[in-house]
């Protein structure tokens, strides 16, 4: 398996479990705190689609991001640029999605920009250095693998173990 072939298995199933997991939840299992510290699922799948959707639209390919070509900003009374990484947690909890079926149709917009973009990679693209703050400078492969791979796994183990608190 090649690196582009890598990317488009791991980061195909990353977005197929998140389909999974969020396309049957009620909206109060999407608002559910499952700790005095911990975030909803809502937050957790809107920071890491928004993460998703700045790094590979506007981080790798200068573009306009899918948030902001829908104005779901202004749309869903949210932050226009910041997707919730460093936010205090009394805001995290605070904030308020629509539906997970209405975040869904966002996340699949993403998600489809993610597979024209990954459709289009060869070695020159992966190879290239690119800056993504914090993290310093890096090649494109190790941004897709570091913020959308392994970020996207952490956070959807993190609703996971939220679902099962639910159950309790």
């Amino acid at each position: 398996m090649d690196d582009k072939a890598y990317l488009k298995h791991f980061i195909g199933a990353l977005h197929r479990d998140y389909e999974n997991t969020l396309k049957d939840l009620t909206p109060e299992q999407f608002a559910f705190l499952p700790a005095p510290a911990a975030n909803h699922i809502g937050f957790v799948a809107w920071h890491w689609v928004r993460t998703e959707d700045n790094i590979v639209q506007f981080v790798l390919q200068r573009a306009n991001t899918v948030w902001l070509e829908g104005g779901l900003d202004v749309a869903w009374g949210l932050p226009r640029n910041a997707q919730g990484t460093g936010m205090p947690v009394e805001d995290a909890h605070a904030m308020r999605l629509p539906a997970p079926s209405v975040f869904l149709d966002f996340a699949r917009k993403v998600w489809a920009k993610t597979d024209d973009y990954l459709d289009r990679l060869d070695d020159t693209e992966l190879a290239r250095i690119t800056k993504v703050q914090p993290i310093g400078e890096i090649p494109v492969f190790q941004v897709l693998g570091q913020t959308l791979i392994a970020h996207g796994n952490q956070h959807l183990g993190e609703i996971w173990l939220n679902l099962e608190i639910q159950k309790k």
